[in-house]
């Protein structure tokens, strides 16, 4: 591929610098727009990255979408968090319908505007119990956040079909990795509570599953979909299902820290069993996922181990 203009939204947020570490290694430009609400923008200042600090729902995003005139765009921004989805319903949408159609109105005015890549969610299909789904099963949202993810799937699809807008939709399953900033998942929850000797809580009984897929493969499924030719969605996973009681027993058995779980009523939005078929996604780039979650968890441990260490030698003092 020639040299080509990339943008990330959402690029110092805890998928996006993963983006960003792969891209840095091509010849690409490389672009960013970030609020840092939630992203950390210190171990991007010296690499050759170029960041617009503004929201995804202002002018200044579509001025510098204008000046950069990308030929890709990866658009991560978004309010993740599905309690917050709940109480603060119109935030959610503000900022996920909103402020993804802001960017793609942006997209269409490009010159030679190449392809749009929208991070959705398995959180589109709900409590959808045909598993594994595929991207033809029925979307059941059962939370506002799922809801403004299928909502901007249907405003691509929309511009697709009108103008024959080139787009990509991921729907990822559940990520999970070395969060610092970000709203933390499941996985990160229970790893800093065990590390710090806190019992982790778990709503409801542990028994529901989720397909979880470690960062650095949905950084890779992200760069590949740039090359996908027919607009559309696919499911980014690794097509196993895990209980929440698995996860809380790995994570026990890494970490060699053996403490009994909080045990609290389910919460509302979530949904009780999730695995999708990553067949089309798989055909269409040939990519696999690297990591089975017993492989990512060790990654993740290694990764934090050498955190531990870095901090440690920077914070010795010598007199």
């Amino acid at each position: 591929m020639s040299k080509k203009r990339f943008l990330i939204t959402g690029g110092c947020g805890f998928i996006g610098s993963q983006v960003l570490k792969n891209l840095i290694k091509t010849p690409h430009e490389i672009f960013v727009i970030d609020n840092l609400s939630t992203g950390d923008w210190s171990w991007i200042l010296e690499r050759r990255i170029d960041l617009k600090i503004c929201d995804i729902r202002s002018k200044d995003a579509l001025n510098y979408i204008a000046n950069v005139a990308p030929h890709y765009v990866i658009h991560l921004a978004a309010q993740t968090d599905i309690p917050t989805s709940i109480e603060q319903q119109q935030l959610d949408a503000d900022i996920n319908i909103l402020g993804t159609l802001n960017i793609l109105l942006a997209c269409k005015k490009v010159t030679n505007f190449e392809r749009f890549v929208f991070a959705s969610s398995a959180a589109v299909y709900g409590n959808n119990t045909d598993l594994p789904l595929n991207e033809e099963s029925q979307k059941q949202p059962q939370s506002p956040y799922g809801m403004s993810k299928s909502m901007c799937e249907q405003y691509l699809s929309l511009n697709e079909s009108m103008d024959g807008f080139p787009y990509c939709a991921l729907r990822f399953a559940n990520v999970y990795g070395n969060k610092r900033r970000a709203k933390k998942d499941v996985i990160s929850n229970f790893w800093d509570e065990l590390a710090h000797q806190k019992a982790p809580t778990i709503f409801g009984s542990g028994k529901q599953t989720r397909d979880f897929i470690f960062v650095e493969d949905i950084a890779e499924a992200l760069i590949l979909a740039i090359d996908i030719k027919k607009s559309g969605v696919y499911n980014v996973s690794t097509n196993e299902q895990t209980s929440i009681n698995e996860v809380f027993q790995n994570i026990s058995n890494l970490l060699q820290i053996e403490l009994d779980p909080v045990r609290k009523a389910p919460r509302l939005g979530d949904v009780y069993n999730s695995c999708l078929s990553n067949q089309k996604f798989k055909e269409a780039t040939g990519w696999e996922p690297t990591y089975i979650l017993q492989t990512g968890l060790e990654k993740l441990r290694e990764i934090k181990m050498k955190e531990t260490l870095h901090a440690t030698k920077n914070s010795d003092v010598v007199i």
